[in-house]
């Protein structure tokens, strides 16, 4: 036991030892603002931001902010400050991930677990990620705790074989959750509207975001019971359908109980963007999170073969699902399908055109790459969301903040370049205002305050005292 007498001295020595850590100071580069959506516009030339373990303590211009004698200088003059991105929908299932989401500026991947036996977007487990953040997602259902799904077409008779869960289960599988260290709860699509309301109300009291694909409930319900986002344009463009297409989807969502509301999506016309307009026009602080990418590289609609970007130098076949042919190009999923090729791919894009008005009538969006699915590879899948996100409508900036600022709301601790948040930051060559490829040309990427080694050999900032 310490004599009582020494912890005060112990206190003192603490305290001095925290005052006397190292602060790192990266100057003037411009600070590019990435909040309200993307709509903000107060960057601040010739910045100084100070971040001290791991964590940023003050930003502001360089006649402000004063930099701590003996701090380690990052000279950025010319450069573009941005938040580390963001990848809401992901997967680390070995070190080769985490090399290639770091590479391309991606310093925090979402990644969804799923239950055993399928049925669930996810993974079942993570890999070490190193320096990467990574925080978990987890499926939570009407019927299951875990989220677990039953088969399709065999959903009428699982549900009269079983009792929903009650306020007392979902609450504590909610408590669960927050106890194993997971940040954001996904609704299943077998939640009723009574359900969602105790899910969502339990998540948001343990500091829990919650992601919902809705089906027993409808996209209205979420909304009004605060989730923070829907995930992937093909479930809830469904919404959209009438009432029997929609019902067809209720019954069998994990089957092809969709199949009717998809065929009524590709097919609709003026109506439907009037529809999708609106819906945009509801969501409030509920944002969307499309997923564009995974129809664009599975339908070989506007995205580039995976192989050609610079993550793929990381990765091998075997990483991946459905993976493009490396030497040919040619795309599975299609390959699968030939006779309904150009009917598959003109879906893909009328789904696109349904975003494009979703946008319109004002949501807002967040990023996800859903690698390694058909191929897409990590971190530079991210980089084709984004350069997507712009060709709905959204701006260079919206397209940044889709990544950075539009997650900050739900993840305090990041996507924002702030007093108290982690000291997540790239330092891009290119202005990422004019140009969403901006985000192509890194040149530094830092992750809780500390300079990753790009293996590209991009890193050009000069860096004084270490």
């Amino acid at each position: 036991m310490r004599p009582i007498f020494l912890l005060p001295v112990l206190a003192m020595l603490a305290a001095v030892s925290a005052a006397a850590r190292p602060v790192t100071a990266i100057v003037g580069a411009t600070l590019v603002d990435v909040s309200r959506g993307g709509r903000g516009t107060a960057d601040i030339a010739d910045a100084v931001v100070l971040v001290r373990d791991g964590r940023i303590v003050a930003v502001g211009p360089a006649g402000r902010v004063r930099v701590p004698r003996g701090a380690r200088i990052v000279r950025a003059e010319g450069q573009y400050l941005v938040p580390g991105l963001i990848d809401g929908f992901g997967a680390v299932r070995n070190a080769r991930f985490a090399a290639a989401y770091l590479d391309q500026g991606v310093t925090s991947v979402i990644v969804p677990i799923a239950p055993p036996g399928g049925m669930v977007d996810g993974e079942t487990h993570v890999a070490d990620a190193g320096r990467l953040s990574v925080l978990t997602a987890r499926p939570i259902g009407g019927f299951s705790p875990i989220g677990a799904l039953p088969k399709p077409q065999d959903w009428a008779a699982f549900h009269a074989r079983n009792a929903p869960l009650d306020r007392a289960a979902l609450e504590a599988a909610v408590a669960d959750a927050a106890h194993a260290g997971y940040r954001l709860i996904a609704i299943g699509p077998d939640v009723a509207p009574d359900q969602l309301a105790i899910l969502v109300s339990a998540a948001h009291a343990h500091g829990l975001a919650v992601s919902a694909e809705l089906a027993w409930s409808r996209y209205a319900d979420g909304i009004a019971a605060g989730v923070d986002l829907f995930a992937r344009n093909d479930k809830y463009l469904l919404s959209l359908a009438d009432a029997d297409a929609w019902k067809a989807y209720r019954d069998d969502p994990v089957g092809p109980g969709g199949r009717t509301a998809a065929h009524e999506l590709c097919g609709g016309g003026p109506d439907l963007d009037a529809a999708a307009r609106a819906f945009g026009a509801s969501l409030g602080h509920t944002a969307l999170m499309p997923v564009l990418v995974m129809e664009a590289t599975a339908d070989d609609v506007g995205a580039a073969n995976p192989w050609s970007l610079p993550a793929a130098r990381f990765m091998r076949p075997s990483d991946l699902d459905d993976p493009v042919d490396p030497v040919t190009g040619a795309r599975p999923y299609l390959d699968a399908h030939p006779d309904r090729r150009a009917a598959i791919q003109a879906c893909a894009l009328r789904k696109r055109a349904l975003d494009r008005a979703v946008h319109s009538g004002g949501a807002t969006y967040l990023a996800g790459s859903s690698a390694p699915s058909y191929g897409i590879m990590p971190g530079s899948g991210l980089h084709e969301e984004i350069r997507l996100l712009a060709t709905i409508g959204l701006t260079p900036r919206e397209a940044l903040a889709s990544a950075t600022g539009n997650y900050a709301p739900s993840f305090r601790d990041r996507g924002l370049i702030a007093p108290g948040r982690r000291a997540d930051l790239l330092l891009l060559r290119n202005d990422p205002r004019r140009d969403v490829t901006a985000i192509d040309h890194i040149t530094m990427v830092i992750v809780a305050g500390e300079r990753v080694d790009l293996s590209s050999g991009a890193s050009e900032a000069n860096v004084n005292g270490g």
